[in-house]
């Protein structure tokens, strides 16, 4: 739409400059000069192709794009439900071990915190919607 409204902008840019700047006596839509018309109507096929181009190329980007983030969010989903899967069975040998006081209180406080720190990474992880290296990086990183 955007590169119609270009086009016609500069269809009558060009009526007027020739009419103002080169001072012709009538004001012509449409030249009944040849040349000129075919050379207008060349700028405005140049214009629709290259919009046309454009569009195609960002529906393109658009369309990766949502792909990375959809690619994006089914891993991290996946990896939530692996990651807590582990992390329930692993708080169940933690409840066992607990319960027959085979655990040291240095021990049991470090697997407790691990588990705790395990689960939070898992949801800022979850939780990232800008995806750059730098930013997932980052939200796996402890506090």
């Amino acid at each position: 739409m955007c590169v119609v409204i270009l086009s016609l902008v500069f269809w009558l840019a060009d009526s007027l400059i020739h009419r103002f700047v080169y001072e012709e006596e009538v004001f012509e839509l449409i030249p009944a000069d040849f040349d000129e018309l075919w050379m207008r109507a060349l700028v405005i096929a140049l214009l629709i192709v290259i919009g046309l181009l454009g569009d195609n190329r960002a529906r393109k980007i658009d369309a990766a794009e949502r792909e990375k983030r959809e690619i994006f969010a089914a891993t991290a989903s996946s990896t939530q439900h692996v990651l807590n899967n582990l992390l329930n069975q692993l708080q169940l040998v933690f409840f066992d071990a607990d319960k027959a006081h085979e655990l040291g209180d240095e021990t049991r406080e470090m697997l407790e915190q691990s588990i705790k720190e395990a689960k939070e990474q898992v949801a800022r992880l979850s939780s990232v919607t800008k995806l750059d290296e730098e930013t997932i990086r980052k939200s796996v990183q402890p506090n």
